[in-house]
């Protein structure tokens, strides 16, 4: 067998027994082997339809070949239980555009990724007209961690692509504007001989019994081919819909990104909140709940009565602030909102990751600092995700002589998970919000690790949403003014 070929086998699945054993029994073991994965189903590891997608198939040959076969074939058969189905048809669509070589590698494995739960949707629940807005959701939660990849994160920044969401947009809206069916007959029938030849070695290499199902399923390809050119072109309307709601949702991604840190593209690639819900499902750590109960109902509103701090010299920290660090930053808090001080000789707080700016706006005083006694405790009652802070390491700020800071102060207010709202974080310790314009950093210590890691020993190294940025962390200062809504 081809080494190409047998490594690309491997990665779907495991050489049969026969293929060990002599050259005879080897060569109809290796027809069974590809055999059985040309019949695969469309994948139901994200994990690995990530890797298929991803920058690996330049490293993997055949694998990408082999992905977009397994999936015709299995679209082919869907279609031959219904043809009449047009969502069934826009499955195939999808697949076809995946497979068209308009689309460079990056742009192709991203789309293969977003479109892994919908295509899916478009066999089941959208034959009873529900929407398929869980699926994209689904798909840029795929997409997120396909982004935190390593090899990819190295292709974005060589391509110089800052906001990845923004760019797939674009890409999305151009494929849109070539669509036609013209170009998914060229990308069927691409796909149609590339099957025929793998079917041809099927039956060179493996048993006589194999002939019969081969050409049975071969009969159905060519089925859905004769009714190919009038489906695709019912299809064509709903598939192009779905990019346009598709290049939507990747703006929004992108202008919330944006937002959050321009010019970073670390933040871009960094949005982790998808993976700690994974991990959330899979293995819930002992610092969330899952609850419908808030202990400490965060503040929806800056308190009216406040306003006059503000006008007096403490922080904006309103929704209307023209600071983007603290802007909205009112929302980290419950009722016990206050204007406070920090006296000179006074010492802060703040618990950063290595990747954490030292000049941020969330600090604690050192009596509470003391009290901690784990990560656990801090990320429970700061209420700080993951994908906000690792933890790690931490520095001390000593207010200077002659200054007194004016700071916010109060309980941190419970924080509800955005992606699935049913996790929240208690909350509940006295936390300081000031502005990073007031710090001198000739006035912070050296950083120091807090001894509780960089990551939450969580037993799922997979999901932990940081490994891929760790590295050596080298107590290293940031003093930066991330332009961002709240950076923890």
């Amino acid at each position: 067998m081809n080494e190409d070929l047998q490594n690309a086998l491997a990665f779907y699945q495991p050489a049969p027994p026969g293929w060990f054993a002599g050259a005879q029994a080897r060569v109809e073991a290796s027809g069974v082997w590809l055999w059985e994965t040309l019949q695969g189903d469309f994948h139901e590891n994200p994990s690995t339809a990530q890797v298929v997608t991803g920058t690996v198939i330049s490293m993997i040959p055949l694998v990408d070949q082999l992905c977009d076969i397994r999936d015709f074939i299995a679209n082919c058969r869907k279609i031959n239980e219904d043809s009449s189905d047009t969502w069934a048809w826009v499955a195939m669509v999808l697949t076809l555009l995946g497979a068209v070589p308009v689309l460079g590698s990056l742009v192709k494995g991203c789309f293969k990724v977003m479109i892994q739960a919908t295509r899916r949707r478009f066999h089941t629940a959208l034959k009873s007209k529900e929407r398929d807005s869980a699926a994209i959701e689904q798909g840029m939660i795929l997409l997120k961690r396909y982004l935190d990849m390593e090899p990819v994160r190295k292709t974005l920044a060589r391509m110089k692509i800052h906001n990845v969401y923004q760019y797939l947009a674009e890409q999305m809206e151009g494929l849109k504007s070539l669509l036609s069916v013209d170009l998914l007959l060229d990308a069927f029938k691409t796909l149609m001989d590339t099957t025929r030849k793998l079917m041809d070695t099927v039956i060179g290499w493996g048993p006589v019994s194999l002939k019969a199902p081969v050409e049975a399923l071969w009969g159905i390809i060519e089925r859905v081919s004769v009714k190919a050119p009038a489906e695709l072109k019912k299809a064509l309307n709903h598939a192009q819909e779905y990019l346009d709601t598709l290049a939507n949702r990747l703006r929004v991604e992108g202008d919330n990104a944006y937002r959050a840190r321009p010019g970073n593209n670390n933040h871009v690639l960094g949005q982790r909140d998808a993976a700690e819900l994974e991990l959330f499902k899979q293995k819930q750590p002992d610092w969330v709940d899952r609850t419908t109960k808030t202990k400490y109902s965060a503040l929806e509103e800056f308190p009216p009565n406040a306003l006059k701090d503000i006008s007096n010299g403490w922080p904006d920290i309103s929704a209307t602030s023209k600071h983007p660090a603290l802007k909205g930053a009112f929302n980290t808090f419950d009722e016990s909102l206050r204007a406070s001080r920090v006296s000179p000789g006074e010492r802060l707080y703040r618990v950063v990751d290595h990747r954490s700016y030292d000049n941020s706006i969330c600090w604690m005083r050192e009596a509470e600092f003391s009290a901690l006694k784990s990560k656990s405790q801090w990320r429970r009652e700061f209420a700080v995700w993951k994908h906000w802070n690792e933890n790690g390491e931490y520095l001390i700020y000593t207010v200077p002589k002659n200054q007194t800071l004016k700071v916010w102060e109060g309980s941190a207010g419970t924080q509800t998970f955005k992606p699935d709202e049913s996790y929240k974080l208690q909350g509940g310790r006295q936390q300081i919000v000031l502005n990073p314009d007031d710090l001198d950093p000739k006035f912070v210590s050296a950083r120091q690790k807090t001894g509780w890691g960089y990551d939450d020993g969580i037993g799922i190294s997979d999901l932990d949403p940081l490994k891929p940025y760790l590295g050596l962390p080298d107590l290293t200062h940031q003093w930066r003014m991330p332009k961002i809504n709240k950076e923890l």
